[in-house]
């Protein structure tokens, strides 16, 4: 009961800001709800920093569970055929993608003498998930409470950039053409809330393929953590005999189990009608939330105390990316 008392305060100014950000979102259909319900937090949580203690425990909440809610409900309007539908150069791209990422990710990041493990959190915030790759990774590789937040951090704020960026970028390359508009999307931002919310700045055609790009991404996680946490120096290197004879378990994260569960379901039966449009508008409303939660966390001063070495770290890595993937379209999707 404690525990829900905590979360209660903050949870509520999530849903006051994701209701509000709808309502404008419906008047002003030029960015998604998601868009302004970033923004809005940002501005909330940064302008009465010194009151949101209270708040903490709702949005920490709203930005990972009911984001994770919001992904599994996402596995409903979209099938096993769709993911199939972006082929093997879709696959391809993402794999590369994802590869480079992580690569430019350590790599700039060791040139600019960045902490390693704030290096490794990154690297796997950009090339999977946001927050929630970061924060399944942390405990792998041993990164302590405040690397995770600094990371998570500049992992949100670099996404909600690049979120606004995107779109003009497709628009320049590719006329918003669909195929190339949603690979870049879907292959480059952080978090599928970002994703959903840049694409719907394109056209929900292209909102809807790049979370498919993005979901690919996101199914390959575990794979990521475990790469990482072998390339630490943190990682163990002698095991016992007990340990050595146990299988490797790579860690998928729950959430993404209810997404290829629902996913599978959707796959195989044919939903009824009102039942998509009931899952599709519970995870949009929950995605909101999360996404008001998200911008609420984001303490603009964690970053100006970094100096310019973070700035300069992600500037570097978002051309890189961005570089990367326009090379990648042009090769095996354009």
């Amino acid at each position: 009961m404690t525990k829900v008392k905590e979360i209660v305060p903050g949870l509520v100014l999530c849903l006051v800001i994701a209701c509000f950000s709808i309502l404008i979102a419906n008047t002003f259909s030029l960015f998604g709800a998601g868009t302004f319900a970033i923004i809005a937090g940002i501005i909330v949580g940064n302008i009465g920093t010194g009151k949101m203690k209270r708040f903490n425990a709702g949005t920490k909440y709203s930005e990972s569970k009911l984001l994770y809610y919001a992904i599994i409900l996402l596995g409903g309007s979209i099938s096993f055929h769709s993911i199939v539908e972006i082929g093997f150069s879709g696959v391809t791209f993402i794999l590369l993608q994802m590869a480079i990422t992580l690569m430019a990710a350590l790599w700039i990041g060791k040139k600019l003498a960045l902490p390693e493990n704030f290096r490794l959190l990154m690297a796997s915030g950009n090339a999977v998930c946001g927050s929630s790759a970061i924060a399944a990774t942390a405990p792998a590789i041993q990164a302590a409470e405040k690397e995770k937040s600094l990371a998570i951090t500049v992992v949100n704020l670099t996404g909600t950039v690049l979120m606004f960026v995107l779109p003009l970028v497709t628009t320049l390359l590719y006329k918003q053409e669909m195929q190339p508009s949603s690979a870049m999307i879907g292959g480059v931002l952080q978090s599928v809330g970002q994703v959903v919310a840049s694409g719907s700045m394109v056209s929900e055609v292209v909102k809807e393929e790049a979370t498919v790009y993005k979901m690919v991404r996101i199914l390959l996680l575990g794979v990521v953590i475990y790469v990482l946490m072998r390339y630490s120096k943190k990682a163990p290197v002698e095991k016992s005999e007990k340990e050595k004879s146990k299988k490797i378990k790579l860690p998928i994260p729950w959430y993404i189990s209810g997404f290829l569960l629902l996913c599978a379901l959707h796959s195989l039966f044919t939903f009824p009608t009102l039942l998509q449009e009931v899952i599709q508008n519970t995870g949009t409303f929950l995605e909101v939330v999360a996404l008001a939660g998200i911008g609420l966390r984001i303490q603009m001063r964690d970053l100006v105390e970094q100096g310019g070495k973070v700035a300069i770290y992600i500037g570097l890595l978002s051309v890189v990316q961005i570089l990367a993937a326009a090379l990648l379209i042009a090769w095996l999707i354009l």
